[in-house]
């Protein structure tokens, strides 16, 4: 599986624990099972902005080669230039909510 789709992925398990909040601070291997998402979104975030992989270049090039018309970039490709800082900011935000909420239940 390709770790870009496995980020996405991730951010809909993430987006899904979260609105499932209330249920989910009241079972321990539910939280636990929630936090592994937010530890891979905040390693992927830092391969990403370590790493050799620009996601908004590799986009923007792609995107050129398969519609040679186009002059502008849509307003979709601003998202890739901060996706790995989005990636990294809600794995530590819920991460931090779903430890704490690990940490009261073991209290």
């Amino acid at each position: 599986m390709n770790p870009l789709i496995f980020s996405l992925i991730s951010l809909v398990l993430v987006a899904i624990s979260a609105n499932f909040l209330s249920l989910i601070k009241n079972n321990k291997t539910l939280l636990y099972i929630s936090t592994i998402p937010c530890i891979y979104l905040v390693i992927y975030g830092l391969y990403l902005i370590l790493g050799p992989i620009n996601l908004y270049e590799d986009g923007s090039q792609n995107f050129f080669n398969q519609n040679p018309k186009e002059k502008e970039l849509p307003i979709v490709f601003i998202i890739l230039r901060f996706y790995e800082y989005i990636l990294i900011l809600v794995g530590l935000v819920f991460g931090y909510v779903f430890s704490k909420n690990l940490k009261k239940k073991n209290d």
